[in-house]
C-alpha cells in the first residue's frame, strides 16, 4: 500500500509577523481551495485558538466538501488554558508560543492534560457534530495519547519527523517514516507487545528526506545545490519541497523503490508559511501526484484505519534512496524500520557503514510520562547502538572502505537484503545479517558508554542496559576501534535489551 495525506495545519495567529490573523486566515483559504480544486482527500487539523474562530467555522462549514476531514492540531494556546482555568504561561501579549511551556501536552500534569485534551476535544465536537478522528501535534507524549484512544475515537496521530534542536523539539531515532503502533510508556517507541500497544497508529510527518534530512548539508556535494537551507522535506516552504525535480525524486524514492509493502507521505504546510511560493509549491506537488497512479491519496483518519486493518502489530518498512537529487549513486541511503529497531545504511564517499541504528525498548520510559518537562524545549529519543550524528565519532559502522553502488532486494515479508558485489547486508527483524563482510566501529566519543565485556558490547543510556552480539562472529577491541569479525561466511549483530 502506497499512501499520501495532503494534511494542513490551522493556526489562528503567530505574534512574529504583522496583521498574522488576516494572513493566516488567507492562507487557509487558499489551501481549501486549492485541494477543492483537485477533488482530492485531504485533511485540515485545527489548532484551538482557529477551532473556535467564527471565519474558520464559517469557511469550513461553507466552503469545505465531504473529501475534506477536519482535526485537531494540538499545540496548547491561551483560550485553551483560559476555558480549563489554567494559568498562560507563554511569553507577554502572545496566545500562541511554539516553545514546549506552555505549547505542549507534555508540558503539563496528568491531570491538566486530561482537562485540556476533554475542553479542546469537546468544544470540536460541540462546533462540528463529532470527535475528530485525527490528534497531531509536532510533539505527543504517551501518557495524552494513550488517553486519546482509549477514550475518543481517534484513527490516527502524527508528530514531527526527526530532528536535532529545530524550533523546541528534538527526536532522534524514531520509526523513521511511515507508521507504527506506539508504546503506552513512550510514544517514540514501538511496542512490542500486546499490553504495552497503543491500538492507534502514530504517522511521522513533513516527508524527511532519507539521505539529507539526517545530518543536513554534510552530503550536499553537487554545489548546484548549495548553499541550499532550510530544512529537507516535501515541505513546500523550503526549497527541497518545492523544486519540482527534487520532489519527483522524493515521490521515486518513496512510491517506486522498495518498501517491503507500505509507504507513506504527508503532503501539506503550517498556514503560517503564507508566502505565494508555498502555494506554488503545493499546486506543483499535486500536479505530480498524477504521474503516480499508484499512490493512494487518502484522509489522515482513513490511512489510520487502513493501517489498522493491514496490520496488527508495527510492520517492518524501508525507504531506499539509491540515488541523490542529481541522479547519481555517489549517496545512496536505506531506512529498514520494524517493531525492535531502526538502522541506517549509508554509501558515501566509496564507504558502505551504518550511520544509525536505534534500539526500541518498550519498557523505557519517555522523560515526561508522568513529570511535567521544566525545560522550554523537549527531547525524545531511543536507544543508540550506532550513532553519526551526535556521537564524536562520525564514521558509523563501517562495512566496507572502498564500495561500488548497492542494489536492495527483498524476497521473503519483512526481509530487505542490500548487495554489492560478493557481499551484502540483510535485515530481519530478528538481527542484521552480514555475509562475506566483517565490520569496525570507532567508540570514541559515544554517548553509550560502550565497553566490550565477556565477547559482548554493553550499552548504558539513559538507565536501559542493552548489548551487542556477534552471532558467528567474535567482537575484538583496538583501543578505541571495535572489530567485528566473522568466523564463516555470515555473521549476525542482534542489539538486545537486558
Amino acid at each position: 500500500m502506497k499512501v499520501v495525506t495532503i494534511m494542513n495545519f490551522v493556526r489562528k495567529c503567530d505574534f512574529r509577523m504583522e496583521d498574522s490573523e488576516e494572513k493566516l486566515y488567507q492562507m487557509t483559504r487558499k489551501e481549501l481551495e486549492l485541494v477543492n480544486e483537485y477533488r482530492l482527500d485531504n485533511t485540515f487539523l485545527l489548532q484551538y485558538d482557529a477551532l473556535i474562530e467564527e471565519r474558520y467555522i464559517h469557511l469550513f462549514q461553507e466552503k469545505a466538501t465531504e473529501r475534506t476531514e477536519l482535526g485537531l492540531w494540538f499545540e496548547v494556546v491561551k483560550p485553551l488554558t483560559d476555558a480549563v482555568g489554567l494559568p498562560w504561561r507563554g511569553r507577554k501579549g502572545a496566545t500562541w508560543d511554539w516553545h514546549v511551556i506552555p505549547g505542549f501536552l507534555m508540558a503539563y500534569t496528568q491531570e491538566e492534560r486530561r482537562l485540556l485534551i476533554d475542553e479542546a476535544m469537546e468544544r470540536f465536537r460541540a462546533i462540528y457534530g463529532s470527535y475528530p478522528a485525527t490528534v497531531a501535534s509536532w510533539l505527543l507524549d504517551s501518557y495524552s495519547v494513550a488517553y486519546l484512544a482509549e477514550h475518543y475515537p481517534v484513527s490516527a496521530f502524527g508528530i514531527c519527523r526527526d530532528q536535532v534542536g529545530t524550533d523546541a523539539y528534538t527526536l532522534v531515532g524514531g520509526y523513521f517514516n511511515q507508521a507504527y503502533y506506539p508504546s503506552r510508556n513512550n510514544v517514540f517507541t514501538p511496542a512490542a507487545t500486546e499490553g504495552q500497544r497503543i491500538k492507534t497508529p502514530v504517522f511521522r510527518l513533513l516527508g524527511p528526506d532519507p539521505i539529507h534530512n539526517y545530518d543536513n548539508d554534510r552530503y550536499l556535494r553537487n554545489p548546484n545545490y548549495l548553499p541550499y537551507g532550510g530544512c529537507y522535506t516535501l515541505e513546500p516552504a523550503w526549497r527541497a519541497g518545492r523544486d519540482p525535480e527534487i520532489v519527483r525524486w522524493f515521490f521515486d524514492t518513496y512510491f517506486c523503490n522498495e518498501d517491503l509493502g507500505y509507504s507513506f507521505a504527508q503532503l501539506g504546510q503550517e498556514n503560517n508559511f503564507c508566502q505565494a511560493e508555498t502555494m506554488e509549491g503545493l499546486r506543483m506537488q499535486l500536479e505530480l501526484l498524477k504521474e503516480y497512479p499508484q499512490v493512494m491519496v487518502r484522509k489522515m483518519k482513513d490511512a489510520g484505519e487502513d493501517f489498522k486493518e493491514q496490520f496488527e502489530k508495527t510492520p517492518a518498512t524501508a525507504v531506499c534512496a539509491l540515488k541523490d537529487w542529481d541522479g547519481s549513486r555517489k549517496v545512496q541511503s536505506v531506512y529498514y524500520d520494524c517493531e525492535g529497531y531502526v538502522a541506517n545504511l549509508f554509501h558515501a564517499e566509496e564507504r558502505i557503514f551504518l550511520r544509525c541504528w536505534y534500539l526500541f525498548d518498550e519498557r523505557v520510559y519517555e522523560d515526561y510520562f508522568d513529570q511535567p518537562c521544566e525545560t522550554w524545549d523537549a527531547a525524545y529519543e531511543n536507544l543508540p547502538v550506532v550513532d553519526t550524528l551526535l556521537w564524536e565519532d562520525r564514521e558509523g559502522l563501517v562495512l566496507e572502505d572502498a564500495a561500488e553502488p548497492f542494489v536492495v532486494s527483498s524476497k521473503e515479508e519483512g526481509v530487505l537484503t542490500v548487495s554489492w558485489r560478493e557481499k551484502s547486508v540483510t535485515f530481519r527483524e530478528s538481527g542484521i545479517f552480514l555475509k562475506n563482510t566483517g565490520a569496525y566501529l570507532q567508540i570514541g566519543g559515544n554517548r553509550a558508554g560502550i565497553r566490550l565485556e565477556d565477547g559482548r558490547l554493553r550499552y548504558s543510556y539513559k538507565g536501559a542496559e542493552y548489548t551487542l552480539e556477534a552471532e558467528g562472529g567474535r567482537i575484538l577491541q583496538e583501543e578505541k576501534k571495535i572489530r567485528f569479525l566473522p568466523e564463516g561466511e555470515e555473521m549476525v549483530l542482534r542489539a538486545v535489551c537486558l
